[in-house]
């Protein structure tokens, strides 16, 4: 825990919350951009930040839940355009919607399955599995396309990415229903609570009776179905598929999750401060957009804001440790 002398204890309590720190530094960052650049408060702008990072935010949901049970995934953006490919190769071909759809989460949750299977049963390191996933995964969607972009998708499909109500798209609505249930389960869904435990001590968990195996491998599917679910939103809103579709989505995913609060090293993770973060990332890339800033930087920062995240990740373990 960060110490601060000389404030309340109440004080130094919302401090050490990851949450209230996102939040406070969203309000501050929402404020200089608005002072610097009129077009930040636009509906339009505004509008445009949400939607992006929906796709931002189902992904990091998902690389949550896998941290929390001391995994990673590696293989979410390969994943993300694999499925990509498949469902607009599909209904290219004139398959009903649903069923391209269907289908098309199916294949992103067979690659979780084996992701899943290969960690929690083979006990092989997350990192080796998942990296060659994404590499399999990468390499199927470029072989199915010949690196060619998939268009021709129908008018209903694009609806779902392109739709809005109260002027706000659907695909928004969505991802925060799933924000929702996601908190809801992990507070009160018994599988979900043990993924703490899980994360925390895995051979201790075993001990109680956990059933740490299925439950590991629940979460790889879980985190591929997240990314299968935002190549549905991305397909239809960008009205095509394309096999680098989600290229490099991985980093930024870790990197929410982490700074909301995840840790690399199992048994803590935060709906809230990954929703947070997310949306914290949203707003420097929007910045970085307005002021027409130049893309090498914002990498250079994006990296920096992860290395700050990891190094207070592990003073706050070490801290722990000690206490």
């Amino acid at each position: 825990m960060i110490k601060f002398p000389g404030l309340p204890d109440k004080s130094k309590s919302l401090l050490n919350d990851r949450s209230v720190i996102l939040a406070l530094l969203i309000l501050v960052i929402s404020i200089a951009l608005s002072l610097l650049t009129p077009a930040f408060l636009s509906s339009r702008n505004l509008t445009f930040v949400v939607t992006g990072m929906t796709y931002d935010l189902l992904m990091a949901l998902g690389m949550t839940v896998v941290l929390l049970l001391w995994g990673i995934d590696l293989s979410v953006g390969s994943v993300l355009g694999l499925t990509a490919v498949v469902t607009t190769m599909l209904l290219q071909d004139g398959a009903a919607i649903p069923l391209a759809i269907g289908l098309g989460l199916g294949v992103s949750a067979l690659c979780g399955a084996i992701n899943g299977f290969f960690v929690a049963y083979l006990k092989i390191a997350p990192f080796i599995v998942t990296l060659g996933m994404m590499s399999v995964a990468r390499g199927i969607a470029t072989v199915l396309t010949s690196g060619y972009f998939v268009s021709g998708l129908p008018d209903a499909y694009k609806a779902i990415g392109q739709g809005r109500l109260f002027n706000v798209p659907y695909m928004v609505y969505i991802a925060l229903v799933a924000v929702v249930i996601l908190a809801l389960l992990l507070r009160n869904w018994r599988p979900l609570r043990e993924a703490f435990y899980i994360g925390t001590n895995p051979e201790a968990a075993r001990l109680t009776g956990i059933r740490v195996a299925m439950i590991t491998m629940g979460g790889y599917i879980f985190c591929s179905l997240m990314a299968g679910s935002a190549a549905i939103f991305m397909t239809s809103r960008l009205s095509m598929g394309f096999f680098q579709f989600g290229l490099g989505a991985e980093l930024k995913a870790i990197a929410a999750a982490v700074i909301g609060g995840a840790s690399l090293r199992g048994g803590t993770g935060s709906v809230i401060g990954t929703t947070l973060a997310v949306f914290l990332l949203a707003l420097i890339n929007n910045g970085f957009v307005l002021l027409k800033g130049s893309p090498n930087a914002q990498n250079v920062i994006m990296g920096g804001i992860l290395v700050v995240a990891i190094m207070i990740d592990a003073y706050r373990r070490r801290d722990r440790d000690e206490n």
